[in-house]
């Protein structure tokens, strides 16, 4: 299996991703995120790379319909109903509904690689499906690890590690790219370690200082929610949802392409939750 890694998501470009199956890792804490909401049951993960484009994406939609999630920080922004904790993500609060997700990580990743020919999203909790998927329909793969602020970020590259292991039974080809060797020796190095070694990552000690160890223990959890997120038409929907459908994944509720445009940043995004929520 051919691979390329991208330790962050900050210097890839359209031509990396064209015509490639990419995988999208942020386990700290998008992806698990998303991974948990659609397994609970929600609709559509759409991510967004700031509050103005959550804003201009919520206003076209019901406010019955949706749930704005995601974090500056790592707390909740104001205004949003849910933060970018998967604990949050429970069924009762996402079932049938569409996310909009604004993270300060990964949602920016997802949207930069957008055009990839084929693009999911990974962390250690779907991590086997991932694998299985990848081998199932590509020769070749690059995966994109979020990073943190622009920085590598040591839980997304052992995740990339994990996945190079299986995708590699085990066995390292010859040649294979730096970043790629980076993250599979990384991961052979603390895989029988692999608890402390996330513990011990610069996002986790922050997430624990804001009392998040509950997340800490759930988004290490390996192979733990075996289900697929699959990109297409701006947002994220299980894998075998999109792909049974009879017709191509229908816009959202209208052709709202233009809306994902980049936007400037704003300071809050002025939508109050309904009050029932």
């Amino acid at each position: 299996m051919d691979a390329e890694v991208f330790l962050t998501h900050s210097n890839i470009s359209e031509d990396d991703v064209h015509d490639r199956t990419v995988v999208v890792i942020d386990v700290l804490r998008a992806c698990s995120t998303i991974v948990t909401a659609l397994d609970r049951g929600a609709r559509a993960v759409m991510p967004v790379v700031d509050m103005a484009q959550a804003g201009k994406l919520a206003s076209n939609l019901d406010p019955n319909v949706y749930r704005l999630g995601g974090e500056s920080g790592g707390e909740k922004i104001e205004g949003y109903h849910l933060g970018n904790s998967p604990q949050e993500y429970t069924r009762d609060v996402v079932e049938g509904r569409d996310i909009i997700l604004n993270t300060s990580n990964g949602t920016r990743a997802l949207r930069r690689v957008k055009e990839a020919d084929t693009l999911v999203a990974a962390c250690f909790l779907n991590a086997g499906r991932v694998v299985d998927f990848v081998r199932e329909t590509a020769d070749a793969v690059t995966i994109v690890c979020a990073g943190r602020q622009n920085r590598l970020a040591l839980e997304d590259t052992l995740c990339a590690g994990l996945l190079l292991d299986r995708l590699w039974d085990g066995h390292e080809p010859y040649p294979v790219t730096d970043s790629a060797h980076t993250a599979y020796t990384l991961y052979h190095t603390d895989r029988e370690g692999l608890e402390n070694a996330l513990w011990g990552a610069n996002h986790a000690e922050q997430l624990a200082r804001q009392d998040y160890e509950e997340d800490l223990d759930y988004c290490f959890q390996v192979d733990a929610v075996p289900v697929l997120p699959y990109y297409a038409e701006n947002r994220l929907r299980l894998y075998e949802e999109t792909v049974s459908a009879a017709h191509p994944v229908a816009p959202l509720q209208g052709s709202f392409g233009h809306l994902f445009a980049a936007s400037p940043t704003v300071s809050r995004l002025n939508i109050n939750p309904p009050n029932s929520f």
